[in-house]
């Protein structure tokens, strides 16, 4: 409320900021009137009537040249801020409102490739399909390697444990389930703890998996030891494993279909609770292109859905 008070009653265009900053700039008000393209007298008008609404001076004339106040150099600093910010976004909203060619590569985690990336692809597709999407799948190291050196335009992968080079954006949690074989004697059950999965046979990922490493962490932190007797690459092999009665199963929320496969009931785990973080992983030196906002700005919901399934 205090700050709806202090702006009411300030009408301002972008033709005034950009009349002040460009005074400020050049220090003088013919110079300015040339950058902007109008006439000094319209630059000099703007410039008032801005002071005018203020109630402060943001200018120091004289014949020779133009000062700024020392409030002004705070307006026209902040403003000189507000109107980067715009022009950034306007080229954004351009380059992504026009018809984006050329090669988007993605390095993702598997679990993420089966329900919610194909998903993400096909609107992108509708919405861009000049663009060429090159889809890189692997494990939680590999997704990282792939961004760090630079193959991939970004990753989608584990938040936590990475380098200086790498940074994640927009981290988001979900909760991991216990998959079992629809005629399994712990079917009826609402709820699972681990402690109740401690005599199970396990069909499961590598151990250089980051959802692997998760899953066998909390255990042994809560003093358990899972059999992970069978071990599978992909995720669909595992679902398949289950449904065969070879053993159960542990993941991530973005990873279960819409409905159980046939076979198999999916189960919370509670007692703890297992919870991994998945960010938007690229080189802190490289800036995401337009392609790739674009793309994720289609993901994201998406995954936030998957993960609170």
């Amino acid at each position: 409320m205090p700050r709806e008070r202090r702006t009411r009653g300030f009408e301002v265009s972008l033709k005034h900021l950009r009349a002040i900053n460009s005074v400020a700039t050049y220090g003088s008000f013919t110079a300015a009137a040339a950058d902007l393209g109008i006439t000094q007298s319209a630059v000099s008008r703007l410039v008032v009537q801005v002071e005018r609404q203020l109630g402060i001076s943001l200018f120091l004339r004289s014949t020779r040249n133009v000062v700024l106040t020392a409030p002004g150099r705070e307006f026209t600093a902040s403003t000189q801020r507000l109107l980067d910010d715009l022009g950034a976004q306007v080229d954004n909203a351009r380059a992504l409102g026009q018809q984006i060619r050329g090669r988007l590569i993605i390095s993702c985690l598997l679990s993420l490739t089966h329900q919610v990336v194909p998903e993400a692809v096909l609107r992108y597709r509708k919405a861009h399909p000049g663009v060429e999407i090159h889809l890189r799948e692997g494990l939680g190291s590999e997704v990282y390697e792939d961004v760090r050196s630079g193959l991939a335009d970004f990753g989608l992968g584990n938040a936590i444990g990475l380098g200086q080079e790498v940074v994640a954006d927009g981290a988001a949690e979900e909760s991991c389930f216990a998959v079992l074989p629809s005629r399994h004697p712990l079917r009826k059950k609402s709820v699972l703890s681990l402690r109740e999965l401690r005599e199970e046979t396990f069909v499961s990922l590598p151990t250089t998996s980051g959802l692997r490493r998760l899953i066998d962490g909390v255990a042994a932190a809560n003093g358990i030891a899972f059999k992970h007797t069978t071990v599978v690459e992909q995720f669909g092999t595992l679902f398949d494993f289950v449904a065969a009665d070879v053993g159960i199963a542990i993941v991530p929320a973005s990873a279960l279909p819409r409905r159980a496969p046939t076979g198999v009931v999916v189960k919370k785990l509670v007692s703890p609770p297992l919870v991994r973080s998945i960010g938007i992983l690229r080189l802190k030196s490289r800036p995401l292109t337009p392609a790739a906002i674009g793309f994720l700005d289609i993901f994201r919901p998406l995954f936030v859905s998957a993960s609170r399934r």
